[in-house]
């Protein structure tokens, strides 16, 4: 039965390592979405969901990298102390992801609507205010890279503060071939999809990956969890060298 307990520890082990360089990925991961979604986040207000998405994708990946870590140090120092609490964590943080991938899916159309309504307000509607230029340049360089105008269509553009000054006209960076220098032009010329639209595709796109990465980790927990019990229980309040 040594052989038995060894592999348990070996896997055990790896698991803890596997879950430390999925952490390490996922901070990466978060790091890169935040740096592509700050150059219009200003665009959506302050404390908007645009802005927390990456936030809390690394702050996933400081989690799992820590457990991973301090998973490899109680097996490699064979303190077993260590190993419940760590073993302890990993079962609550289990849960928690349980809950929140539920709560996830669950809340989809909810936070879609969020974003279009933040967009609309902190966006569209203070376009080309004098004390907003951040929001401005915000919006101009969505449209542009997106290739959208105004949150749900261009339509969005009409009875706002930009829009009653610039009569069926819609911003330059709604149209192809302008630039800044163009005051605007026609709402017939311009795109007519909006931004909230294209941006939730992209951000479905990139939530794909996060939710296999996170279904691989359950799966790694799950795996860690019963090797680490199955331990625990065999060696009570020691571990024996490997």
């Amino acid at each position: 039965m040594e052989w038995y307990f060894r592999s348990l520890r070996f896997f055990l082990a790896l698991f803890n390592f596997l879950l430390t360089i999925t952490g390490g990925g996922l901070l990466g991961f978060g790091v890169h979405i935040s740096s592509k979604t700050a150059l219009f986040d200003n665009a959506f207000g302050t404390g908007n969901l645009i802005t927390m998405i990456p936030i809390a994708i690394i702050a996933f990946g400081c989690v799992l990298f820590v457990i991973g870590f301090t998973g490899c140090c109680s097996i490699m120092f064979q303190v077993t102390c260590l190993l419940n609490l760590h073993l302890t964590i990993v079962s609550m943080i289990l849960l928690g992801e349980i809950a929140v991938i539920a709560l996830t899916f669950g809340m989809s159309g909810t936070v879609a609507r969020t974003l279009t309504v933040q967009l609309r307000e902190s966006g569209v509607e203070q376009y080309g205010k004098s004390s907003m230029e951040m929001i401005t340049g915000a919006m101009d360089k969505m449209q542009g890279t997106l290739g959208c105008c105004g949150a749900n269509s261009s339509l969005d553009w009409e009875g706002t503060w930009w829009g009653e000054r610039h009569h069926s006209m819609v911003p330059w960076s709604c149209c192809e071939g302008r630039n800044s220098f163009d005051e605007g032009c026609q709402m017939s010329e311009a795109r007519q999809i909006g931004c909230m639209p294209m941006l939730l595709v992209l951000i479905k796109d990139k939530l794909t990956l996060v939710y296999v990465a996170v279904v691989a980790i359950l799966l790694l927990q799950l795996s860690m969890a019963i090797c680490g019990c199955a331990l625990t229980h065999k060696f009570g309040s020691k571990v024996e060298p490997f």
